[in-house]
């Protein structure tokens, strides 16, 4: 099943909407973990600002485990923490314990 992820998404092991404030319309997200490799907090998806309107931003929000975007031709790369990264449609983000987002092109 696709589910849309925006306006702004963050995925979470064990999502507490009392970590966020301020007014942005927050859709928090939680995916299976049994083995915790996901972190409680883990990335944040949004639309992108300025030059990247439109375009999806994922940024890792230094999670213990990490997470791999692999870009359309171009191969995986771990997430910087903190470090927004512009997706391409197809790209795919890996979070761990076999939990994938596809970007696809609405």
């Amino acid at each position: 099943p696709r589910s849309t992820l925006f306006p702004y998404t963050t995925l979470f092991r064990s999502p507490e909407q009392g970590r966020f404030g301020g007014d942005e319309q927050i859709r928090l997200v939680t995916v299976p973990s049994p083995h915790q490799e996901i972190s409680s907090t883990h990335l944040e998806v949004r639309p992108g600002t300025g030059t990247d309107r439109g375009a999806p931003v994922v940024t890792d929000l230094g999670s213990t485990n990490g997470t791999v975007v692999a870009q359309p031709g171009v191969p995986a790369t771990d997430l910087r923490p903190g470090v927004a990264v512009v997706l391409e449609p197809g790209a795919t983000i890996d979070l761990g314990e076999g939990v994938t987002i596809q970007v696809i092109e609405a």
